[in-house]
């Protein structure tokens, strides 16, 4: 069967062991077809895979996989090949006449009670279980005829619907049965009966939730030994906390720091890295170590997390960076010049912004490592990895897109953390702000419940992430495409993120940037006077602030979930927009 599908439609809706409907028909994906290899750095790929299985590992739900992966088990990562596709095949296997509801487990011309001709649909009931398991149902057929039928009715529930013989009208069963899993295993034990098969509609999420995660993902993977060259991941930190103001980090000499992990990345031990950073140091072939301000006082894993960040950010924009006094040239109308030197910094002051950059060459990687059946978080189901050739398969969609990066005011961020009753130290300057933001402020990760959160880490991301949300719903407005066509990518730590068009379907490059250098100040205006209540309050403000009317996005934009949303810490009266802050 041939239909042409992008690679995120494919990524989404194509997974192996994941039903969809095609053409008419119910299919369940059996493999990609030669897939092709994505080059992605190893050290990193596993380590967004550790922290992704963390939720699971930790409840004892992942089966040895994040064992598997510190033993340094292979990981390969793959994208559809377009000249081979995908092979799907029909399922389940069980049909129903359109005409006599005549249950059939194979495909006749005819139908063998009324004689209709082609007039056959696929049940669209499977059984599942936690473990991955998958099956169709089985017919109850009347003992006497060998027949079976299954009746309208209004409800959806499987344990309602009724099976009955179309010649004698005895009814053979209510439900879709009871039969225990081949595996034996009790994965979900917040269920009655954990060991028993689940039936539901095919495309529920219960029956398949792929596990999703976004990398930033240079295809050109000299871009990290660029960095590791340049100096490395503390002088990315000192770049971001310094204020990007550099167009990337680094200078003509590595620092002892950097020189030692650029030795080490070629295969030395760190006592011979050091040994030969020392005498680096003292034939004066190196650069003084990176002022990261208070950070330096910080925990050391708090340090190495914002050094991470720090590099997804400098990876991100190594390609291309344009900031707004980039855009004033010597060729540029004085009305253009007007507007970049004096509309759109006033409308970014106003916003609550630091800066604003263009990303023309964004190389975001989206990513499916596994999926469930049972539910989206852990404690509801196992986690399935996907098998490869050798060792677990991530598949993704790879990207090089346009984006935008918002990075907020670091000195404002500081002051309404500690206007919502935070104690963090005074910032002398923007970037003491920043080093105290990154330092002393812990955000939660994907699997940290909203109560257990850390306050202050909370706040933070309530804030960057419902400002992205905004964002998305105003710029899709501008820049003339659907929502779903944006996409997120959060560094909480140092108070930025990136807007990104996911190219999908027919969605053509371009508009991003038109907004950029023609109608930013008009976007960011409207951002800011744009209604700021719901139309589902009262009741969307007592439930959180955030709903599908206000704020909720649809997956796969929301790079969390739709979770840690609030329009108060926006637009409240102890908002990060509001007048007194």
């Amino acid at each position: 069967m041939k239909d042409n599908r992008s690679g995120s439609q494919v990524l989404y809706g194509f997974l192996p062991q994941q039903t969809g409907d095609l053409r008419g028909g119910i299919y369940r994906t059996v493999e990609w077809k030669d897939p092709l290899r994505v080059d992605v750095d190893d050290t990193i790929i596993r380590r967004k895979l550790i922290e992704q299985v963390n939720g699971w590992s930790f409840r004892g739900d992942d089966a040895g996989i994040a064992r598997g992966l510190h033993a340094g088990h292979p990981i390969e990562v793959v994208e559809v090949n377009p000249d081979r596709g995908v092979r799907v095949e029909q399922f389940p296997n069980v049909y129903i006449c359109r005409a006599c509801r005549l249950v059939e487990d194979r495909y006749h011309p005819n139908c063998p009670v009324c004689g209709a001709k082609k007039s056959w649909d696929q049940l669209h009931f499977v059984g599942y279980h936690e473990c991955g398991m998958l099956e169709a149902p089985s017919i109850p057929r009347c003992p006497a005829h060998n027949l079976c039928r299954m009746p309208y009715q209004k409800s959806m529930e499987a344990a309602r619907i009724r099976f009955v013989c179309p010649i004698c009208e005895r009814q053979t069963r209510q439900g879709m049965g009871f039969r225990k899993c081949p595996c034996g295993r009790s994965w979900n034990n917040t269920r009655s009966n954990p060991t028993m098969l689940v039936y539901n509609i095919h495309r529920a999420s219960t029956v398949y939730t792929p596990q999703t995660f976004t990398l930033i993902n240079p295809r050109n993977q000299k871009r990290m030994a660029e960095i590791t060259e340049a100096g490395g991941p503390r002088r990315a930190l000192a770049w971001a906390i310094s204020g990007f103001v550099s167009l990337k980090p680094g200078s003509d000499k590595p620092t002892r720091s950097s020189a030692i992990d650029n030795f080490m990345s070629q295969g030395y031990s760190r006592s011979s890295a050091e040994a030969m950073a020392a005498i680096a140091s003292a034939a004066g072939e190196l650069a003084p170590e990176e002022e990261i301000g208070s950070l330096a006082k910080a925990p050391a894993s708090r340090i190495e997390a914002t050094e991470r960040e720090a590099v997804e950010i400098a990876l991100a924009t190594i390609e291309s960076r344009i900031r707004i006094t980039d855009l004033t040239r010597p060729e540029t109308p004085a009305n253009a010049r007007t507007m970049y030197q004096h509309d759109y910094p006033a409308a970014i002051n106003r916003a609550g912004l630091d800066a604003i950059d263009l990303v023309d060459k964004f190389p975001v990687l989206r990513a499916v490592y596994g999926f469930t059946r049972g539910g989206l978080e852990p404690g509801k189901g196992r986690l399935n990895l996907f098998p490869g050739r050798r060792g677990t398969r991530v598949y993704a969609d790879p990207q090089e897109s346009e984006a935008l990066m918002f990075r907020l005011d670091p000195q404002r961020v500081l002051t309404w953390l500690k206007h919502r009753g935070h104690a963090l130290p005074d910032a002398a300057d923007a970037s003491d702000a920043r080093a105290i933001v990154a330092g002393h402020v812990v955000t939660p990760d994907r699997f940290t419940d909203e109560p257990d959160a850390p306050p202050a880490g909370r706040d933070l991301l309530e804030l960057i992430h419902s400002y992205a949300h905004r964002v998305i719903r105003q710029l899709s407005v501008f820049a003339g495409v659907d929502r779903e066509s944006l996409g997120e990518y959060l560094v909480p730590s140092h108070a930025t993120f990136f807007i990104y068009a996911a190219t999908r379907g027919d969605f053509v490059l371009g508009g991003v940037q038109a907004v950029y250098e023609n109608d930013l100040h008009h976007f960011l205006n409207a951002f800011m006077a744009a209604e700021t209540r719901c139309a589902l309050d009262p009741a969307c403000r007592r439930h959180g602030g955030a709903c599908h009317a206000c704020l909720h996005l649809g997956e796969p934009v929301c790079d969390r979930f739709n979770h840690y949303l609030d329009r108060a810490t926006l637009f409240g009266h102890d908002g990060y927009l509001a007048t007194h802050i």
